[in-house]
């Protein structure tokens, strides 16, 4: 099983989130590392840092989309005595190109259920009989 204990902090330091608030993204991370875990193809490989990255990537993409939709995100902060102003809609941005490139690096790993392609016939309708 993906360690979520570990994916949480990782997702807490890359997000800021405060201790007290590392609670609440608990059932995201979870969710996030229970759909990688389905798509793995030999769960033996939940312990590979690729599948890890996935799942830290995939939570914290969607903790960021969550706060910018409920308006969480600010566009300003203060660090000291800097203030810095960051777009949330790049914020979001680099968090879906950070998770891209770990769903690449672990591609062998998953199983790919994104896309489903259909063979497509010959142009003869088969249900079709011919009457005469």
């Amino acid at each position: 099983m993906i360690d979520v204990v570990n994916a949480v902090r990782a997702v807490k330091g890359l997000s800021g989130i405060s201790d007290e608030d590392a609670f609440d993204i608990v059932p995201t991370v979870r969710t996030a590392c229970a759909e990688i875990y389905g798509r793995l193809k030999d769960r033996e490989n939940s312990d590979d840092l690729r599948v890890m990255n996935v799942c830290i990537y995939l939570s914290y993409y969607r903790i960021l989309l969550h706060k910018m939709l409920t308006g969480e995100l600010s566009e300003r902060f203060k660090v000291g005595d800097i203030n810095i102003t960051q777009s949330p809609s790049l914020l979001l941005e680099k968090a879906a190109e950070m998770h891209d490139s770990a769903l690449l690096s672990a591609a062998e790993l998953l199983t790919d259920t994104d896309f489903i392609f259909v063979s497509v016939g010959s142009g003869k309708d088969s249900d079709n009989s011919e009457t005469g």
